[in-house]
């Protein structure tokens, strides 16, 4: 064998190592997936987990065609609400923004410490409604990833910054006349 036979072997064997790195990857990736819905499901839909998939052979022909037209109505109700809310967080979303808009003419500290002394209620209130819908199956974890979530979406760390900078801004700005006049009393 020559030097550049063994070089595409083993050029060959690399690509094939390659390629059976990616085929793992790609299926821990996929199991990784599959149980992150699943959890959710089964979060979202309890009577998933009552469902076993173990049949004997004489009930298979029975019951798995039922159980799996019970689990795809679960889905299918489970993307209808999916639409419902996302319809719902999308009609929320665009009026904030229009609202936000409105507000380009108010002071940005001001509208910020009024809407930071609102908050407390309205969080209260759709955390109570929350609650009531849910019942049982209500999870403060959800909830409290909920708000993460929507702090998220309206990018409310970059807008607490953006106001401690501009109330920083405005104490300097206050500091300086008041050592300049400090310095002609000097003189």
């Amino acid at each position: 064998m020559t030097s550049e036979e063994k070089k595409l072997l083993q050029a060959k064997h690399r690509l094939e190592e390659a390629q059976a790195r990616d085929r793992v990857k790609a299926r821990k990736a996929r199991t990784r997936r599959l149980i992150q819905e699943g959890a959710v499901l089964e979060k979202v839909l309890p009577e998933v987990q009552a469902v076993s998939l173990a049949y004997s052979e004489e009930d298979a022909a029975d019951k798995f065609p039922k159980d799996i037209a019970a689990m795809e109505q679960s889905l299918k109700r489970l993307k209808e609400q999916e639409q419902k809310y996302s319809a719902e967080l999308d009609a929320a979303l665009k009026e904030y923004a229009g609202l936000r808009e409105q507000a380009q003419g108010f002071d940005p500290v001001q509208l910020y410490e009024t809407k930071q002394a609102i908050r407390p209620g309205k969080e209260q209130e759709a955390e109570n409604r929350a609650q009531q819908v849910y019942g049982e199956k209500y999870s403060p974890l959800l909830m409290f990833d909920s708000k993460k979530a929507v702090s998220r979406m309206l990018h409310e760390d970059m807008e607490r910054q953006a106001v401690r900078r501009m109330v920083r801004q405005a104490q300097k700005e206050q500091m300086i006349p008041s050592k300049e006049k400090r310095k002609e009393q000097e003189h």
